[in-house]
């Protein structure tokens, strides 16, 4: 709006300008016209054969610029005008029609005539706002001096009314329509521009909604490359570990509730048949000691719960400290010795072991290479072999315990490590465990700034590498 009317103002002060401009000329070229061919006696509004070309110039000059033309005298009195042409001056004997006689202009357009010799300025005339132009008409140096002591005999004005020009109009015209068309444009790219960026927000909302009462299945659509769509994205990477989340939470829950349930249903029902008399007398001792597992193997379940929620909320506290982890590994053995005897397997690379000094906590390293050591002599088959290896590699300390018997899934080995997570089918042969162990190992390297990882080559054997920081 600014600019059109800005640019509007422009093109209408010169249009009037150039339409002054032309005015001021054409009086100027009458004027010395009707200097040259009029004599200060002539100055009337009577008829003549010279005041009748002069009329039909005025006319011509008229129509030429579209503006009303005519001669004044001295005082201000119309004498000539552009109607007077043919045979009606003749029979009037006037060079003025009955229109301009009623014509009055301002005295102070009339005095900056004769004062200035020429005059460009609005007026009112005949209730009219006009610009009007006027030029004064001098006298011939022929004339004499009774004739002409004032030097201005009469002067010319051309008169045209204010307002929009033809110029002036097409340009407003102009600009409306432009400016329509632009609107028109611009209220459809922001609408778009604004449907575009809304969308994903709603999305957003209608996802958080979603969201707080649980359902963690809506996920926003990216269209586009934008900082709403890394927000989009944002969002269902929010969404899938929601997701995630609550279903590790629902898992969490009903495998704790099984093997919580397990062990108690077991313990009740002994208890139960001692209890009543279903089992006798002679049969009591075995089925309580059978109750006193179910109770340890609760107390273990219970325990390894309590440390792995201490391990997740960050309040396990470790006592790290520098020891000789090849003797951990050989005395940690030593208490399998009688399944190791019992399966015929044989124990590699312990000849070979040299002492590697690391820096962590001895009980849970401790709990680390036992829960191993446990899983390969219940996987390893009758007569197989159990290799451990430990080397070091810059500032770390690595340890490998392999073992032969079924080996691992491919699809199985990045899940070995989940809370809960019971290895299938084929390896699944100690029906007792919670999956809770591997979980908890891997926690217990990653709080040492190691990483553990599970390998299966083959299908008759797997093998467990963990690092952990080298003492200094």
């Amino acid at each position: 709006m600014v600019l059109g009317t800005t640019l509007i103002v422009i093109v209408n002060n010169y249009s009037i300008n150039e339409k002054t401009n032309l005015l001021s000329e054409n009086t100027q070229s009458l004027a010395d016209t009707i200097s040259s061919t009029l004599i200060v006696n002539n100055m009337n509004s009577s008829y003549s054969y010279e005041k009748e070309v002069i009329c039909e110039s005025l006319a011509v000059v008229a129509k030429c610029i579209d503006s009303d033309v005519f001669v004044c005298d001295t005082e201000g009195k119309i004498i000539l005008c552009k109607e007077q042409t043919g045979m009606s001056s003749y029979y009037t004997s006037s060079m003025v029609c009955d229109k301009h006689d009623k014509f009055r202009l301002d005295d102070k357009v009339i005095q900056s005539v004769y004062e200035d010799g020429t005059a460009v300025s609005t007026a009112i005339v005949n209730g009219v706002e006009s610009y009007v132009v006027g030029t004064a008409i001098v006298a011939p140096e022929y004339a004499s001096e009774s004739e002409a002591s004032n030097r201005i005999i009469g002067s010319v004005f051309a008169v045209v009314e204010t307002g929009t020009n033809d110029i002036v109009s097409t340009v407003i015209r102009s600009f409306i329509i432009t400016a329509i068309i632009c609107f028109a444009v611009g209220f459809l790219l922001i609408w778009l521009l604004t449907k575009r960026m809304i969308t994903p927000l709603q999305q957003m909302s209608t996802a958080a909604k979603r969201f707080a009462v649980g359902d963690f299945s809506y996920r926003v659509k990216i269209n586009s490359n934008d900082e709403l769509s890394d927000l989009g994205i944002a969002f269902n990477d929010m969404a899938d570990a929601l997701d995630k989340l609550e279903n590790s939470r629902r898992s969490f829950v009903a495998n704790v509730s099984h093997e919580l349930k397990t062990p108690m249903t077991s313990i009740a029902g002994f208890i139960d048949g001692i209890l009543d008399g279903t089992i006798p007398a002679e049969k009591q001792e075995y089925y309580l000691k059978i109750v006193s597992d179910e109770v340890r193997r609760l107390s273990r379940l219970v325990v390894a719960m309590l440390n792995m929620s201490k391990m997740e909320s960050g309040d396990f506290e470790m006592k790290p400290k520098n020891y000789n982890i090849s003797d951990q590994i050989i005395h940690i053995l030593l208490t399998f010795e009688q399944n190791i005897d019992k399966k015929h397997i044989e124990v590699r690379g312990v000849d070979r072991l040299t002492p590697h000094r690391v820096m962590a906590d001895t009980d849970m390293i401790y709990q680390v290479i036992y829960n191993l050591f446990d899983n390969a002599v219940k996987f390893t088959n009758e007569g197989g072999y159990i290799e451990i290896r430990v080397t070091e590699d810059g500032e770390m300390v690595t340890v490998s315990i392999k073992n032969s018997g079924t080996g691992i899934k491919q699809n199985e080995l990045s899940r070995v490590f989940e809370r809960f997570y019971k290895v299938d089918k084929s390896r699944s042969l100690d029906a007792k465990g919670a999956g809770l162990g591997l979980y908890i190992v891997k926690m217990m390297i990653e709080m040492h700034g190691g990483k553990i990882v599970a390998k299966s080559d083959s299908e008759n054997e797997a093998e467990f590498i963990f690092t952990l920081p080298k003492a200094k």
